[in-house]
């Protein structure tokens, strides 16, 4: 069997290595339009490369054929294959790192194994079009056309796009008659419409909870790293990813900058201390310039405290973004991930609409989308 893949990112190397190992004869040649594969897996993690997370996939994330694949090809199997590629893991809090802590051992590795089990690479190509003829697939690249038994489209989202996932592969597809839901930056920063240069820079730990049209559709408790223009921090990226799956709506954050200490607690040692003492006692100086250029009355602090709002303005761009969500809706694939619009082709990892928080799951659908399919196909 002859099989092209559109896309030398995670997804699109590993089914490459998988196929290869379990059919030696399939020719497999994975196209790139970058000048080099696997780029985009060097900024994962901070560099460090979170590959996985032992916690169960967050019930919001799910749905059938998501929980289908990361059933069969979970944490532990995913640890598994990983191992077989010489590629040695560590849990830190549940998150999975190479031994090494650098991505650049990860992406090494895949392109040794890419070498040992036959993997042809061909970097800076593009593909124009293309068509079926005598129940095969012919290709039309910038360096040619080509005929494949099987197609299988893994260039990620737009996430990022100097790095490969550009969006670039969508006109063509949208001209083949799939369905897509439009790309939205998530997993990143968010302007708000409150001024926030005085806190830039500034960390806390804290909780936040959204609102989306005055309902709240996200709590969570960790890290926010004020902006010069903005919000960020593990916290505010997972909360990204819930407006951009409904980008029409209106958002309030509210932080709540004391989540170990009630408002009941804070009344009382203001009556007893004074408000100076109070911002002082708690506060980091920054956020202490802040609450007071608000000019907001004694006896309000505590609440504003424990619910510190800001007005959701825009997402950053998709340069500053982890994923995408949106890409090529379910229902135009089959649970193989084969289309159901055209035979012998398939879709792999964050090209399809799916995303999930931060952590590791992320990779995690890619790597298990393409041990999924190398199996089925």
């Amino acid at each position: 069997m002859k099989i092209g893949v559109i896309g030398a990112g995670v997804s699109g190397i590993i089914f490459a290595i998988k196929r290869k190992m379990d059919h030696p004869k399939d020719e497999v040649i994975v196209f790139e339009h970058l000048d080099k594969p696997l780029k985009k897996i060097l900024s994962t993690g901070n560099g460090k490369c979170n590959i996985g997370n032992q916690n169960p996939l967050p019930n919001d994330s799910k749905n059938a054929i998501v929980e289908h694949i990361l059933t069969k090809y979970d944490f532990e199997a995913q640890k598994e294959f990983l191992n077989s590629l010489n590629i040695k893991t560590k849990l830190v809090n549940g998150l999975s790192y190479p031994i090494s802590e650098s991505a650049i051992t990860v992406r090494n590795l895949l392109l040794q194994s890419c070498e040992q089990f036959g993997v042809q690479i061909i970097t800076e190509i593009e593909l124009k079009e293309y068509k079926f003829k005598d129940q095969q697939i012919e290709l039309n690249t910038s360096n040619g056309n080509y005929i494949f038994d099987k197609l299988i489209f893994a260039t990620g989202g737009k996430s990022s796009p100097k790095l490969g996932s550009d969006g670039s592969i969508l006109p063509l597809l949208a001209e083949h008659g799939y369905r897509l839901n439009e790309f939205q930056p998530a997993l990143c920063p968010v302007y708000t419409k409150e001024k926030t240069r005085l806190l830039d820079g500034t960390r806390v730990k804290a909780k936040v909870t959204l609102l989306r049209n005055s309902k709240e559709c996200f709590i969570e408790e960790g890290e926010v790293l004020f902006k010069e223009h903005g919000l960020s921090g593990i916290v505010i990226f997972n909360a990204s990813r819930v407006i951009a799956c409904d980008i029409k709506s209106s958002y309030l954050f509210t932080i709540d900058l004391l989540p170990q200490i009630s408002e009941e607690e804070l009344a009382i040692f203001l009556n007893e201390k004074g408000r100076d003492v109070l911002l002082d006692s708690y506060l980091h100086p920054n956020l202490v310039k802040y609450i007071n250029s608000l000019n907001i009355k004694d006896d309000k602090l505590p609440s504003l405290l424990k619910s510190l709002p800001f007005t959701f303005d825009k997402l950053y761009g998709f340069d500053f973004s982890q994923v995408s969500v949106g890409g090529i809706k379910f229902q135009d694939v089959d649970n193989t991930l084969q289309s159901k619009i055209e035979s012998n082709v398939y879709f792999l990892g964050e090209l399809l609409d799916y995303s999930a928080p931060c952590g590791g799951y992320n990779l995690m659908w890619a790597i298990g989308t393409a041990l999924f399919l190398s199996e089925k196909m």
